[in-house]
């Protein structure tokens, strides 16, 4: 394999897009594991209300970010996308400062979180389209690199948090969140460029829809909504697992996410090398194996050490699901990247509102300790999808290009025949 040096590897601007991607991950992962905590806790939710309370807000996700993907591919920069998800993030992390009510808190942080749940999925989609301008760059690799600073942002996060949630409480934790995302919000508008959309240049984006006739990229998004469900579940229900089945602490919470994460960065680096050697699938199917052993683990788990013990399969399965996977999905849909990285970001979106009414519903009625037997099955379904599915070729990479382009351009002249154009 030829040695491709650092330095050609690396985006213009990727010091920026450093930066603004570790604190959009420090801002998700400060509030993340302990929103179930302050469900619970302040705003008094049963199970089942909290697991109802993630499903619409990733609803909300899911539809926002296919709008505002396919926006930033036809009329609209990613740079004004990404700076009103940062906008909104900002203000729904906010409001969980001053609304504690059930049902406005649901409307609220639905519409503000949904659409700034595009903050990441752009920034991504924005490295991408940097890395098709520049010469001799290995997109995969300057990929994963970046999500390893996503995943370092996973390290200090919850430790952090779990600090701001012992001195200042939830106030303290949702305060210092919503500052975090207005920095990302200076960081886009001064240092982000603004670039025409595809559509404008005269490109034909793919639609996100149509790539889902090829058998491919449905067996690699259903694989991807199983992974994310059970991910989904236990990110939620881990910590009341730790702290009411294996009477653990708060701080072990933090401790336990902050090694899953700390342990996916050097997994992260060595993927993009992999990546190539042995192709992105076969990585797929060894990372939803390990999820598997995980889950496993996890359910005949006893005391709070033993989860620490199981994060190396915990941070090797998401570590390739994340890099990889996002990888996977942008090589289907190379010349629309706010669209190819929408879709991957809503199989995450849809996982995570499986996750939350199916996770819900077994720690209501069955318990925390259930959930991670059904995470167990989901993580053998996407292991099993992406068995059936082929690797996917450059040959059938740019036939599929070809015939998705074809259509949409057909598409759209019989809409202007249908309408006198």
């Amino acid at each position: 394999m030829r040695f491709v040096p650092l330095s050609s590897r690396l985006l213009p601007g990727y010091g920026t897009l450093v930066l603004a991607i570790t604190l959009v991950g420090i801002g998700v992962s400060i509030t993340r594991p302990y929103l179930s905590l302050f469900g619970t806790d302040v705003v008094h939710m049963s199970a089942a209300e909290l697991g109802l309370f993630m499903c619409v807000n990733g609803i909300g996700g899911i539809l926002a970010s296919t709008w505002l993907g396919r926006l930033s591919d036809l009329r609209v920069a990613k740079k004004y996308i990404m700076l009103v998800a940062a906008a909104c993030s900002a203000l729904g992390y906010g409001s969980f400062l001053v609304i504690h009510s059930y049902l406005p808190l649901l409307i609220v942080s639905t519409v503000l979180l949904g659409l700034g749940a595009s903050a990441f999925p752009q920034l991504f989609a924005y490295a991408r389209e940097t890395a098709s301008r520049v010469p001799d760059v290995d997109a995969t690799f300057a990929t994963s690199s970046l999500r390893s600073f996503f995943s370092l942002a996973w390290v200090i996060g919850p430790l952090l948090g779990s600090y701001l949630l012992q001195a200042y409480h939830f106030s303290g934790l949702f305060a210092a969140t919503a500052f975090l995302f207005v920095a990302v919000l200076a960081i886009v508008f001064w240092r982000i460029e603004r670039r025409p959309p595809a559509g404008i240049l005269g490109s034909q984006p793919v639609k996100s829809f149509a790539v889902l006739q090829n058998r491919h990229v449905v067996t690699a998004c259903v694989s991807y909504v199983a992974v994310y469900t059970a991910s989904s579940m236990n990110g939620l229900y881990m910590p009341l697992f730790v702290t009411k089945a294996l009477h653990g602490s708060d701080r072990m919470v933090g401790s336990v996410v902050a090694l899953s994460a700390g342990l996916e960065i050097p997994i992260i680096l060595g993927l993009g090398a992999l990546s190539a050697r042995l192709g992105k699938r076969p990585l797929l199917l060894f990372g939803s194996l390990c999820g598997a052993l995980y889950y496993v683990g996890a359910w005949f788990a006893q005391r709070p050490w033993e989860m620490l013990a199981l994060q190396l399969f915990c941070a090797t399965f998401i570590a390739i699901s994340v890099s990889i996977g996002m990888s996977y999905m942008q090589d289907f849909l190379p010349d629309a990247p706010g669209s190819a990285t929408a879709l991957y970001s809503n199989t995450n979106n849809l996982g995570q509102m499986l996750g939350s009414l199916l996770g819900g519903a077994i720690a209501q009625w069955a318990g925390y300790r259930e959930v991670y037997l059904v995470c167990a099955v989901l993580a053998a379904t996407s292991w099993l999808f992406l068995l059936r599915g082929k690797r996917f070729k450059a040959q059938e990479q740019k036939a599929l290009r070809a015939a998705l382009t074809s259509q949409d351009i057909e598409t759209t002249q019989t809409r202007r025949a249908a309408n006198g154009d």
